[in-house]
């Protein structure tokens, strides 16, 4: 707000609830939209989601502002819940929500066995459900992907649910923190450091845990947690689920300062929930987010490249 201040004196303005005032006594200019406020005051249209003071102006002023993720722009969702555990509907369901949404392939991640209260799959109903998602694949035809994943919990103690020999017959790896989440930070550290150290961990859902408004998140070192997922280059999810948010846009940014890979995705239970999109692409935005840096923006090959060359 105050560079924008600083910005409008500059042009020899002053603004009030009606218009703008020329400081030299000139007639009022009067804007129809917010294209022709930003006209008068010779910056490019800044995007509602980029006003946060956060650089924006200056930004404006050097030509310099982000091209920021865009809704249309997703082609798929990393992570969502069956039946299999805590979800309402089916892998084939889900898939073809997901299709009509417009998206080109998603990953199944319904829970694993260590969070008992959602009927988590141990690895012998993993491999049931491999048969189901094998079956979906085949009525969804060619022109869509279902890939198996599992969101693995990171254990109270620091141990991951599953052994790497079943997490490499998986085609992606999620881990995260549910539980004991009001451990000392150097303890819960070490819990997240485990699984960003994984080489079979693609992917942190909702890094903090959090839930609002009523749970806070773990107290977690994030320099420490972005800067680590850059090295191992592991994916940081921007959960956009209204009651999780989590990336937060401040954590966003600095994730995006630092070139952590991300991705925007819905933590779907059913499938209205992929109507939450829109809540994540708000949070990307707001820390500069671009299309370059999240991962369901990309094809499919590109995606499915990048995990085959991680940590390579």
């Amino acid at each position: 707000m105050c560079a924008c201040v600083n910005w409008r004196w500059k042009q020899g303005l002053s603004l009030n609830e009606h218009a703008f005032t020329p400081t030299d006594g000139g007639d009022e200019i009067l804007c129809a939209s917010e294209e022709d406020l930003y006209e008068v005051l010779k910056l490019p249209y800044i995007l509602p989601t980029l006003r946060e003071d956060r650089g924006e102006i200056e930004a404006a002023q050097k030509g310099q502002l982000p091209d920021v993720i865009q809704i249309e722009q997703i082609v798929s969702d990393l992570h969502m819940h069956t039946t299999w555990s805590d979800g309402k509907m089916s892998v084939l369901q889900m898939a073809q929500a997901a299709q009509a949404r417009g998206m080109q392939y998603i990953v199944i991640s319904d829970h694993s066995h260590g969070l008992g209260i959602v009927n988590g799959l141990t690895p012998a109903r993993l491999w049931q459900q491999a048969e189901e998602i094998a079956a979906a694949n085949e009525e969804m035809g060619p022109d869509f992907r279902i890939l198996h994943g599992t969101e693995m919990e990171i254990k109270a103690d620091g141990t991951l649910d599953f052994d790497d020999e079943v997490l490499a017959r998986l085609d992606f790896v999620t881990a995260s923190l549910h539980v004991s989440l009001n451990q000392p930070r150097e303890q819960v550290m070490k819990r997240i450091m485990t699984a960003l150290h994984n080489p079979h961990v693609d992917m942190v859902a909702h890094p903090t845990g959090r839930l609002l408004p009523d749970r806070p998140g773990a107290d977690l070192d994030m320099e420490a947690v972005l800067a680590t997922a850059v090295a191992t280059q592991t994916i940081l999810e921007i959960n956009a689920n209204p009651s999780r948010l989590d990336l937060r846009d401040s954590h966003v940014r600095r994730a995006v300062e630092l070139g952590v890979t991300l991705a925007i995705n819905c933590d779907a239970h059913h499938v209205d929930h992929f109507d939450f999109l829109h809540y994540g692409i708000a949070t990307a935005q707001r820390g500069w987010a671009t299309a370059a840096l999240v991962v369901n923006s990309w094809p499919l090959e590109k995606f499915l490249a990048f995990l085959a060359n991680k940590g390579k």
